[in-house]
């Protein structure tokens, strides 16, 4: 789920100072690394600067979710086969729209490998997510409630609003 927010974070995303969107102002990645965890967020900046120039059309856009969502490595799948199929079906969707719209053949392969930076990123994510959550336990029982139901599925964190 996170790859889709990664995706969709380029819209965000100010290419010419660096600055992302971000509860009403634009926010440098210095405002971020304050969290500490510098690694994750160059990770995530760099990442979305890739995608904003490849300038991805919301049709693209939509359909590289799709794909990317669609991935049949997913460790608690079991019928991947299938879902490989349908993500096929997805890749030559995008693929068409790519040729409709006069993108170049290399549009879709920078597309693709932007899937192991995401995976990669998704990773460190879940990493610092963890650690945060051991070193600082009463910030992360206040979390946004959707930011947990996305992150925390095997979390046991008491819901912020139920005080």
């Amino acid at each position: 789920c996170l790859e889709v927010l990664l995706i969709r974070m380029c819209r965000a995303l100010n290419s010419n100072n660096n600055t992302i969107f971000f509860h009403g102002k634009f926010a440098s990645p210095q405002f971020f690394k304050a969290l500490g965890c510098d690694d994750l967020v160059s990770a995530v900046f760099e990442l979305g600067m890739g995608l904003c120039r490849l300038q991805l059309s919301d049709e693209e856009m939509a359909l590289f979710s799709a794909a990317v969502l669609l991935s049949p490595d997913r460790p608690w799948l079991t019928e991947g086969q299938k879902v490989h199929q349908l993500q096929e079906k997805v890749y030559l969707a995008l693929q068409h729209s790519l040729q409709k719209n006069g993108a170049s053949e290399e549009k879709l392969d920078k597309m693709v490998s932007k899937l192991p930076i995401m995976k990669s990123i998704c990773n460190l994510h879940v990493d610092k997510l963890e650690f945060f959550r051991l070193v600082h336990p009463e910030t992360a029982y206040s979390f946004p409630p959707l930011y947990r139901e996305v992150f925390g599925s095997e979390l046991s964190l008491p819901d912020s609003t139920d005080s």
